[in-house]
């Protein structure tokens, strides 16, 4: 047998799983849209509907406008999500700051 395996094999390891769940972000994330719009506005008012610094704002703000449409669908979609809903004392439902 190699040299440091008891003879009957490799000794039996338990692994041991920890699932972090982020706290959720929207309410920063509606802020920054709402900031990326108003900038938007702002800007277009400024530099002109034609100009490119309004094309960019606007690009930003859609952005944004997009990862809270995607985050709202995960959120809704997300099985534990909905498992937590019905069990937050769960292990599994724990949340750890970072």
């Amino acid at each position: 047998s190699p040299v440091g395996v008891p003879q009957g094999g490799p000794p039996a390891t338990r692994r041991v799983m920890t699932v972090v769940r982020a706290a959720p972000a929207s309410k920063d994330l509606n802020k920054n849209v709402q900031d990326a719009i108003k900038e938007a506005e702002d800007t277009c008012n400024e530099k002109g509907t034609k100009s490119k610094d309004c094309a960019v704002a606007w690009d930003n703000a859609e952005e944004l406008l997009a990862e809270k449409a995607h985050k709202k669908a995960v959120e809704e979609n997300d099985p534990l999500e909905n498992f937590c809903k019905d069990a937050p004392d769960a292990d599994e439902c724990r949340m750890h700051e970072i």
